[in-house]
């Protein structure tokens, strides 16, 4: 995921510095502390999931994560111990999430944080985690820089912003789109996915014909882009691609069509919701979008799941659903391969996983806790609904 406020993405290195700073005059061997208590703990295991609840509501992700801790402990918990869940709302917010993950380190009982949504907010308080012993699975955070701090007990549950690029551009000239132009969201998530995207195209002999860049929170954003397209009627252009909001790409793309520029457009995974679709309407047609997950994906474990998350909510799981269920699953499944809840024990487990089915796909971690290079998912908008083209995906 990405972030709304360009100047957040250096102000949250500079937050978890001094946070960190700050814990460190406090904590007395935090980790290890951690360790003992949990060792000598009995009853449920705490698990804390930190996202931005009132903000985000129309995403499931709290559905998915309560559906895996449910299943969880109807099938006996973890070691005998079931899953208890405490919520914390970030607000998608460094300061808050900062304040959280303190809370959050403050809590010995606390093994393991599921979170945060947006990369920002994670930087700082993965810092804060690692200190203080607690396991961290971050879902949908993004950003490259997350995992090369060093942290042990950290893990990625979902493609880098960089690998995300290079698999798109990939797909563009495997389909010889060979003269496009980039159009990306002025910060860390824009930056980065256009970056890697163009690097891997001119690798691929791709022209990129121009590239420009937005920030959501200016005035006169509607002149700029008008401005934008007038120039790009006369680049002879074979694709756009997007790295950026559902909104603004949504109008963006609408814009285009107004203006007869009617090329394929491809965006990043932060468009792949039923918003983009219903904002960009019959413009966005045929658009096609990188994707972590799509409940039309065929593998068997995936239409388990989405007919069981179906039958319990009435409808089928976005993204941050299917993101959050394996984050909960596989915690569990760390926990049982290391025959405790210690944090230190669960950790080294889970960077021992190899080909771990999630309904996201396999799961094996780099020794930085990313996920192993694997087939990025596909979405294409067709007729007003995004559906699944598939992505290789296999697992033991």
């Amino acid at each position: 995921m990405f972030s709304t406020n360009p100047r957040l993405d250096r102000a949250a290195v500079l937050a978890g510095v001094c946070t960190l700073s700050i814990l460190m005059c406090t904590c007395r061997q935090p980790a290890l502390f951690r360790g003992q208590a949990q060792a000598e703990a009995g009853g449920p295991v705490p698990i804390a999931t930190a996202w931005p609840w009132e903000s985000r509501a129309p995403l499931l992700y709290g559905h998915g994560l309560q559906m895996a801790v449910d299943e969880t402990n109807a099938a006996g918990g973890v070691l005998g111990r079931p899953l208890r869940v405490l919520r914390e709302d970030d607000r998608e917010s460094v300061d808050e999430g900062r304040l959280v993950a303190r809370r959050l380190a403050q809590d010995d009982d606390v093994v393991a944080v599921i979170g945060h949504m947006q990369s920002y907010v994670s930087l700082p308080a993965a810092a804060i985690y690692d200190l203080f012993g607690i396991v961290h699975l971050a879902p949908t955070s993004t950003d490259p820089r997350l995992t090369q701090q060093g942290y042990r007990r950290l893990f990625r549950m979902t493609f880098t912003d960089r690998e995300t690029g290079a698999q798109m551009a990939d797909f563009a000239a495997e389909r010889g789109y060979d003269r496009i132009a980039i159009y990306y969201i002025r910060n860390a998530y824009g930056r980065g996915l256009a970056n890697a995207f163009e690097e891997q195209a001119l690798e691929r002999g791709v022209g990129i014909a121009d590239r420009q860049s937005y920030d959501p929170n200016a005035v006169g954003g509607d002149r700029a882009l008008t401005d934008i397209l007038a120039s790009w009627r006369d680049l002879n252009l074979r694709a756009i691609f997007i790295a950026g909001e559902p909104r603004e790409a949504a109008a963006m793309i609408r814009a285009a069509r107004e203006r007869a520029i009617d090329v394929p457009v491809l965006g990043g995974d932060a468009l792949g919701t039923a918003d983009f679709v219903s904002m960009g309407g019959r413009a966005v047609e045929g658009t096609v979008l990188a994707a972590a997950f799509h409940p039309g994906d065929e593998r068997e474990t995936v239409r388990q799941f989405s007919v069981r998350f179906r039958e319990r909510y009435g409808r089928l799981p976005d993204t941050s659903a299917a993101l959050a269920y394996d984050a909960v699953r596989l915690l569990a499944h760390g926990m049982t391969r290391a025959e405790s809840v210690d944090p230190d024990r669960v950790a080294d487990a889970l960077r021992a996983t190899a080909g771990w089915r999630g309904v996201t796909g396999p799961v094996t971690f780099t020794d930085d806790g990313d996920l192993v290079e694997r087939a990025i998912g596909k979405v294409v908008v067709r007729n007003g609904q995004l559906v699944w083209l598939g992505d290789g995906a296999e697992g033991e």
